[in-house]
Formats: structure tokens, C-alpha cells, sequence
């Protein structure tokens, strides 16, 4: 969300393209005490957000068990257009942080694809048509993404030249983002 602001205070300097990268491309069990516990790390960055609340996990869902459903499902919901993509992305960020909910789980993303206003039976019918080419994207992404030396969520590359890893300040991306504009032109800083 906050790479949304930097966007829209930019403007046409910026370009906002998401790609895939994956903290669990494999399934993985992950026990609910320690999941909960790993969800208290949410505070800092949820304390820095101001368009998502981030809430250490109920135990009323099971854990996400790994990133590729979600990530494919994002694929998916980029073949409806960019609002569509847009809306299904916060609606994945709303169901896992402020939710709860099993992002992983099938049944859970195609729910959060009908309340992003995508019509449930298409979405489905387009990610069974598509699943094998959009999962083989996602890893290619994913594969770059690690051959760039990314390995946190949200990263940011600006200009091919520097990376943001972590979610950081909005003022820490606008400082990288105007040192590269700096840099681009000629500016001494």
C-alpha cells in the first residue's frame, strides 16, 4: 500500500509493476503457536500503514501453507485488467493481515476474487485453463527476483539501480526515488 502512495505522489515518474516473489514457494506445515508468534513481527510495519490493518493471527483460519496459490491467483486476476488485479491484491493483503484467512486455500482466493468484484466462476475457469503457464511465470518471476538479490516482501527496484528490501517509511522510498531522479539528471547531492 504504501508503493500505491509513492505512485500516485509521483505519477508518471513512477511505474508500479508487481511482480512474483515468494517467502514459501513450497508447502510447508506450519504449527499455529508458532505461525501466531511469527505474526507478532506485523506490528512494526502495521504500525507504519495507513490504508491496511495488520492483526497477529486468531487461529480461527489455518496458516497460509506456501505463496504459490496466491501468487498464481494474482496472475489470474491480472487477466481481468489492472483494476481488477489492483482490487484482488489489496483484497489478498486485507484477507491474510487483517483476516486471518488462509490465503493459500483455493476456496479462500476464489472468494476474495468475487468480493474484488471478478466473477467467481470465470476466475476459476480461466486460473484451471491457464494454471500451468501462470504457475510457470510465477517461478520465473520468482527465480529473477532471487537472481537480483531480492529476498523480502515488499521489495522495490528503482532504475535497475537500487533495491528497497523490506517494507520500509514511505519517506525512505521517496529519498531513494529522488537520489535516482538526482542521479538521472545530473544533480550533485
Amino acid at each position: 500500500m504504501r508503493l500505491e502512495e509513492i505512485a500516485e505522489e509521483f505519477g508518471p515518474a513512477v511505474d508500479l509493476i508487481w511482480r512474483s516473489f515468494m517467502l514459501r514457494p513450497e508447502p510447508e506445515e506450519r504449527p499455529m503457536d508458532k505461525f501466531t508468534r511469527y505474526t507478532e513481527s506485523w506490528e512494526r510495519p502495521g504500525s507504519t500503514e495507513d490504508r491496511v490493518t495488520f492483526n497477529q493471527w486468531s487461529g480461527e483460519h489455518e496458516p497460509p501453507s506456501h505463496s504459490m496459490p496466491s501468487a498464481v491467483a494474482g496472475k489470474v486476476a491480472e487477466l481481468f485488467g489492472l483494476d481488477a488485479a489492483k482490487a484482488f491484491h489489496h483484497g489478498v493483503l486485507r484477507a491474510y493481515f487483517t483476516e486471518n484467512r488462509t490465503v493459500s486455500d483455493r476456496t479462500v482466493l476464489l472468494d476474495i476474487a468475487q468480493e474484488a468484484g471478478i466473477d467467481r466462476d470465470e476466475f476459476d475457469r480461466r486460473w484451471q485453463a491457464g494454471e500451468e503457464a501462470l504457475t510457470s511465470q510465477v517461478i520465473a518471476e520468482h527465480n529473477e527476483a532471487i537472481g537480483a538479490g531480492i529476498n523480502a516482501v515488499p521489495s522495490l527496484v528503482v532504475g535497475e539501480r537500487y533495491l528497497v528490501a523490506g517494507a520500509v517509511d514511505v519517506a525512505d522510498y521517496r529519498q531513494v526515488i529522488e537520489r535516482f531522479q538526482a542521479d538521472a539528471s545530473g544533480e550533485q547531492r
